[in-house]
């Protein structure tokens, strides 16, 4: 197998050198932009109480940075916009919106607890596929708000389907099932499986989901839900806990989002840990197609089912990485091969090791990464939950690339 193309690029702001991670990264005709806020070269917060000149600030970085390892803002196929009020979420999808009305990526937007700094408002990651600015396939619902907000329900690009997050909106505008986790659920699957099948795939080829919950208490019912739409197809799963009324309508108890590839019902790998212990449970550890390979979000849960490391956020964290390592030592890569990595902490989390301490994870291949703040996790003891997604041979002859010097 012939290494895909890798770039790292340094934006010089201080924390990435420390946290082992890069502003941007290309893999082969990806570019991945890590989780960004507006914070300047010098670690100041630009646009203090003003989450549409944040959102402007972001997007300029996330222009220099990606540009720097050759992509640009038209070829985004997938955007996150995490807040930290779902008040704010009008105004930061409308700034997103003058920048991305006539490019319409896959869109997720949710509120979360906290990001790094009390005055960021508003993270966002992105990630863009050479060539998507003609060539990507957008999957509309109808809705006006995706016009002003600069999203599409779907985008094809290649064999990819990237699909928004979605809820139970109904195409009158009124979500259906209200104070009913399941019903949500698989009225929120069904509205992910038509956009698959919409773009040319089918359930089958769905490799990665995440759920955004605003009571994880009901996580058994979303979980039902799940067993009984996906069967045996069992994708990869993150299942975090955001505070209550955090998506953009307050009757909203889950918000999913998805990938397939299209063909991956004939070809795909699953991996579990344990005794397949995930696999009652309606997902993977992991599931590899060719090179690609999407990591479900690990805790400190043993392969037995127990907690490790209770009260440890430190702990935690290190075997949320040992997890990710041994399930993609099962699929033929390393750690190294992690392109993106996303950590999800708590928010009773008590961080108890700065950056730059314990075991250096990244710091051979700096990934693209993103952090921040949940309300809770499905066990109420853990307290961080990391994912990651992987390219085999991603780690080989990386080229190192700054904006401005180290």
């Amino acid at each position: 197998m012939a290494p895909k193309r890798r770039i790292n690029v340094s934006s010089g702001r201080p924390l990435e050198p420390l946290a082992h991670y890069s502003r941007a990264i290309r893999v082969g005709d990806r570019v991945l932009q890590s989780g960004t806020t507006a914070i300047d070269t010098e670690g100041n917060i630009i646009g203090e109480g003003d989450v549409a000149k944040q959102v402007d600030a972001i997007i300029g970085i996330a222009e220099e940075t990606m540009g720097r390892a050759g992509g640009q803002l038209e070829d985004v196929v997938r955007a996150r916009l995490y807040v930290t009020d779902i008040a704010l979420a009008e105004q930061a999808a409308s700034a997103f919106g003058r920048h991305f009305g006539d490019i319409r990526p896959a869109s997720t937007l949710v509120a979360v607890n906290a990001l790094a700094r009390p005055t960021q408002l508003i993270e966002i990651e992105l990630d863009a596929v050479d060539g998507a600015k003609d060539k990507a396939v957008r999957i509309s619902s109808g809705r006006p708000t995706e016009e002003l907000w600069g999203y599409s329900r779907a985008v094809r690009m290649n064999d990819t389907i990237y699909v928004s997050g979605s809820t139970a909106l109904t195409a009158d505008g009124a979500v259906a099932h209200t104070g009913d986790m399941h019903g949500q659920t698989r009225a929120t699957l069904d509205t992910i499986f038509d956009a698959v099948q919409q773009a040319g795939g089918a359930v089958e080829d769905i490799v990665y989901t995440k759920s955004f919950m605003t009571d994880i208490s009901l996580a058994a019912n979303r979980r039902r839900a799940v067993l009984e739409a996906f069967g045996d197809t069992l994708p990869t799963s993150t299942v975090l806990g955001i505070p209550g009324g955090a998506l953009v309508r307050p009757e909203m108890l889950v918000e999913i989002e998805a990938e397939a590839i299209v063909g991956a019902a004939a070809t795909r790998q699953h991996f579990y840990s344990g005794d397949d212990r995930e696999k009652p449970l309606g997902y993977a550890r992991a599931v590899a197609v060719g090179d690609v390979i999407h990591v479900s979000g690990c805790t400190a849960m043993d392969s037995s089912g127990r907690l490790q490391g209770v009260g440890d956020w430190a702990a935690q964290y290190d075997l949320c990485h040992r997890h990710i390592e041994e399930a993609l030592e099962q699929a033929g890569a390393v750690l190294d091969d992690v392109v993106r990595r996303r950590i999800f902490s708590t928010a009773g989390a008590t961080r108890n090791r700065p950056y730059g301490e314990g075991p250096p994870w990244f710091a051979d291949s700096r990934p693209s990464s993103l952090g921040c703040t949940i309300d809770r996790l499905i066990h109420p003891d853990m307290v961080v939950e990391v994912d990651a997604w992987a390219v085999r041979g991603a780690h080989a002859n990386i080229e190192w690339l700054a904006t401005h010097p180290q």
